[in-house]
């Protein structure tokens, strides 16, 4: 079956209670391979990451990094000031992905080989992280056609990058999500699950629907199929670990 993982965002009372160290148990118990950390969800401008990461290790859960940043600034340059303090972040918890969103990208101009070596200084070989790319909900950062050129011109550079693909996040930039799936799916290594509606005039993002022909369900269709699935959307109810252990069960099945 498919792995999936839970952001920490979605069980955000128990985040927002006694901090992310909570969600992992309850991670555990419901059966998730693993789990998102969110750097916007920390209290401190310098997280402590210690207990954390002994946590995720001892729980043998695989971690992913959420940075809330873009990875290239307006000018189309890399957003050094910002991955010098979450690259060491995502280093300390054994994170396998760090994962931001891709920012004013300009090819051409954009040094991807500057990343390349970048990055290299301060990941070793021996270090299991690696870079991902989400479409956020930006029109520039969101955009099926600025970001299939990113990861063409990464490939063609020899850096290897995949893409986190959110399916909701779609609805905010009024691009098609199966048309995206379609165009990106080979750069995918990474998914985020979510439903999300329009009510009073509003995106709201709502947990995914059980029905057998749901649209969340068609665009698994078009992605891989051994990358994670992870739940990014509230999980809530008396019950916590039962709602999302259901489902876990549900997407790893889908």
């Amino acid at each position: 079956m498919t792995q999936v993982f839970t952001t920490t965002a979605s069980l955000g009372p128990l985040a927002a209670d006694g901090g992310q160290e909570l969600c992992v148990p309850v991670a555990i118990a419901a059966g998730c391979a693993g789990i998102e950390i969110r750097r916007e969800l920390f209290r401190e401008e310098t997280p402590r990451l210690d207990d954390l990461s002994d946590l995720i290790r001892k729980g043998q859960l695989v971690s992913v990094y959420s940075a809330p940043i873009e990875l290239w600034k307006a000018d189309g340059s890399l957003n050094v000031e910002k991955l010098d303090v979450v690259i060491p972040e995502a280093l300390s918890i054994g994170a396998v992905w760090l994962k931001t969103s891709l920012g004013h990208y300009k090819s051409g101009v954009s040094d991807l080989e500057g990343l390349k070596k970048y990055w290299n200084s301060l990941v070793s070989d021996s270090d299991a992280l690696e870079l991902t790319v989400e479409n956020d909900q930006t029109l520039h950062g969101g955009n099926v056609a600025k970001l299939r050129k990113f990861f063409e011109d990464c490939q063609e550079a020899g850096l290897f990058i995949q893409m986190t693909f959110d399916i909701g996040n779609w609805n905010f930039t009024e691009e098609e999500a199966m048309k995206a799936a379609a165009e990106l799916n080979k750069y995918v290594g990474y998914i985020h699950l979510k439903h999300v509606e329009k009510i009073d005039g509003k995106l709201v993002t709502l947990g995914l629907p059980e029905d057998k022909d749901s649209l969340w369900r068609s665009i698994l269709d078009l992605l891989p199929r051994d990358v994670p699935r992870t739940i990014e959307f509230p999980v809530e109810g008396e019950d916590v670990e039962g709602v999302l252990r259901k489902y876990v069960d549900m997407i790893s099945e889908a």
